[in-house]
């Protein structure tokens, strides 16, 4: 790729019909296991058509970090591990959106987790 048509489409220029979808990065607030706080990395979809909204990345620390694929359906943000086992985990939201439980082991544990955690920083970035 010509170094011209590399930096239109890092910049999202439409190239060809296709759109170029940049990430989105954001921080969690600190949990009790993770005092030094969170980090997530969100990359859009480039498909409209597709069910999936894009890929999750969420960092807890260097030896914690798992992607997934994010889907809303029926009130539910969707949670789909991409590598390793295939769990998928919901966090159910209320009629405003809000996240309101998930049903992940950390949250019938503590009553929250990083799954909600994140569903809460993607709705306040309007990214959700």
């Amino acid at each position: 790729m010509p170094k011209e048509v590399f930096l239109l489409a890092a910049s999202g220029v439409r190239l060809e019909g296709s759109t170029m979808c940049l990430p989105v990065a954001g921080s969690l607030p600190a949990s009790k296991t993770h005092a030094k706080g969170r980090r997530w990395a969100f990359l859009p979809s480039a498909d409209a058509t597709s069910p999936s909204l894009g890929t999750l990345t969420i960092v807890q620390s260097k030896r914690d970090t798992v992607s997934y694929g994010i889907a809303r359906e029926d009130g539910q943000v969707l949670f789909a591990k991409v590598t390793g086992t295939a769990e998928v985990y919901g966090v159910t939201c209320d009629r405003a959106g809000r996240p309101v439980k998930c049903n992940c082991k950390g949250y019938s544990f503590k009553a929250t987790c990083k799954h909600v955690d994140t569903v809460e920083e993607l709705k306040a970035d309007g990214i959700l």
